[in-house]
């Protein structure tokens, strides 16, 4: 496969796709795992968050480590953990087992998405690396449509296991395409990881990472949270079934797509990153509270929805267009995994924070989540860093 070309970056991508998919492909099937020997419902919201343990402790690390041995057999290794994982829900036999093995398939994450955009920006030619960035941002809303597609096909049966067969097949057809991924050349010595993680850190560039991976930590906690409970919202409010409303849920994700493509074009026009990013906030914000507001007709939460979705999409493309300028290239799986470990920090008490609002019934307390998401994560962007004066094209 001829590096740098879209084939290869797409392929990239899919790893990004595949491994997002994990965090929702619970969600329709929630009836199922609460019934488990052992489950019950509250601690539903504590299983998908499970996840993000490996990756919110262990994010940055591995990213150093990457680093020293090289993205193309971490993402096939990534792979093969996501195809084995998979395997092993189909035989747990109660919800102790299951806890487990979502413990460890957070290897998954953990792996992939630091070495994915560090592989991508390593093969992309520069001409190529903002519209591969924003190709990289969709992953999310792409993944977790994924999930809830293949789980919302089994989730109606007694066959709902198949759903897991199902990702762990694709994870298996992954981890043999990633034999065709570019390799990626790079001098390490013995002590590269712990030199990547004290340089990333202690440097006066190392605020810059920050900055940008606690914003996108907290832009995380309104799109995943978002998707984790409308399914529900739009079943209770609406009288559809669970199955459905997460299918519809599924369908309107993939509009974050044009979101980030949006953005892509917007950013190549000279457009600073942090006015695009509060005019997506400002937007956003107004879009959230038409999704929440329990008095409005089903057109037009599914309408509001779509415009935050549009403007999640956007942003996230923002804060991806923001990382090869962040990372020096010694640093750039590093900094991808400071990104993956504060997501899933975030990722984390996600679940649990958005369905404990969601079982209150109070819908402004949906709207304050978003409210104050959007301006944290304005407030953190970082627009003072190097960042800013590179954020133009260079003049041809």
């Amino acid at each position: 496969m001829k590096q740098g070309g879209w084939p290869s970056l797409v392929l990239i991508y899919l790893y990004g796709v595949v491994s997002a998919a994990s965090l929702t492909k619970a969600i329709p099937l929630q009836a199922h795992i609460t019934h488990l020997p052992g489950a019950n419902a509250a601690l539903f919201g504590l299983f998908v968050s499970l996840m993000a343990v490996l990756p919110a402790i262990f994010g940055t690390a591995s990213g150093a480590v990457i680093d020293r041995l090289g993205t193309r057999p971490a993402l096939i290794l990534a792979a093969l953990v996501g195809a084995v994982v998979n395997g092993l829900y189909l035989v747990a036999p109660s919800i102790f087992p299951f806890q487990v093995i979502r413990v460890i398939e957070g290897a998954v994450p953990l792996l992939v998405y630091a070495a994915a955009p560090a592989l991508m920006i390593a093969t992309s030619a520069p001409e190529r690396r903002s519209a591969a960035m924003a190709l990289w941002s969709s992953y999310t809303p792409v993944g977790t449509s994924l999930g809830l597609l293949i789980s919302a096909a089994f989730a109606a049966g007694d066959s709902w296991r198949l759903a897991y067969l199902a990702h762990g097949s694709i994870f298996l057809v992954l981890a043999i395409a990633g034999l065709a991924l570019p390799k990626v050349v790079r001098a390490a010595t013995p002590s590269a990881a712990r030199r990547s993680i004290l340089a990333l850190l202690r440097s006066a560039e190392g605020i810059a990472p920050l900055r940008l991976a606690s914003s996108f930590g907290i832009l995380i906690l309104l799109g995943l949270g978002v998707s984790v409970v409308m399914p529900t919202w739009l079943s209770r409010h609406y009288g559809i079934s669970i199955s459905t409303a997460s299918g519809i849920m599924a369908v309107a994700n993939v509009l974050m797509i044009l979101g980030s493509t949006l953005s892509g074009i917007i950013l190549t026009r000279g457009v600073l990153p942090f006015t695009l990013f509060v005019s997506l906030a400002v937007v956003g914000s107004i879009a959230g509270f038409g999704v929440f507001a329990p008095w409005t007709q089903m057109s037009f939460t599914l309408a509001a929805l779509l415009v935050w979705l549009i403007c999640t999409g956007a942003a996230m493309a923002v804060l991806a267009s923001l990382l090869p300028r962040v990372a020096s290239p010694e640093h750039r799986a590093s900094t991808a995994g400071l990104l993956s470990q504060t997501g899933a920090l975030t990722t984390f008490i996600t679940s649990p924070l958005w369905l404990a609002v969601l079982a209150l019934n109070q819908w402004l307390a949906l709207v304050l989540i978003i409210l104050a998401g959007w301006l944290i994560s304005a407030l953190l962007l970082p627009v003072h860093s190097r960042t800013a004066a590179q954020s133009r094209p260079a003049p041809r």
